[in-house]
């Protein structure tokens, strides 16, 4: 009696076929999870911000400067942060500055906007320009009286945007 040993071409085609079904399936759920992580630290970093810029708000509101809070409004936000993120390029002149990598914030001299380029985007709707990006500013709000000077700064979102 003969003992074969091994696979025959059938089942070693039918172990392929479920080991490449299998890789792709994990290839697909590690990029899906690294744009996940990518949007988290996106706002993160946003958040921080917005953090930084409602202390810095509430320093000068504390301190009856309201006049100082239209600085906050056409300053750099980024400023205010103890440590910038590694993938911050700095103040850019214009709104749409060529050769900007993506998955970098820049801050937007023309505009007085913070922006983000969105890297791994599969899941991201562009905006109305048809760029993969979402911007933030600092606003300048009003009192309930009306008064002329500001009584409070906020950072928030220029456009929505839609990522997942």
């Amino acid at each position: 009696m003969i003992r074969r040993r091994g696979f025959s071409l059938f089942e070693l085609v039918v172990s392929l076929g479920l080991i490449s079904i299998l890789v792709g399936v994990f290839l697909e759920r590690a990029v899906y999870y690294q744009e996940q992580a990518e949007k988290a630290a996106m706002e993160q970093v946003a958040m921080d911000i917005r953090s930084s810029v409602n202390l810095r708000a509430a320093e000068l509101v504390l301190d009856n400067r309201f006049d100082q809070l239209r600085g906050l409004a056409t300053g750099n936000p980024m400023d205010l942060l103890v440590r910038k993120p590694q993938n911050y390029l700095g103040v850019l002149p214009s709104s749409a500055p060529e050769g900007v990598e993506s998955g970098n914030w820049y801050f937007d001299n023309k505009t007085k906007e913070i922006v983000y380029y969105v890297d791994l985007g599969r899941y991201f709707t562009p905006d109305s320009r048809g760029e993969k990006r979402v911007a933030w500013h600092v606003v300048l709000v009003s009192g309930a009286r009306g008064e002329t000077q500001p009584q409070w700064a906020r950072f928030e979102l220029v456009a929505p945007y839609r990522w997942f």
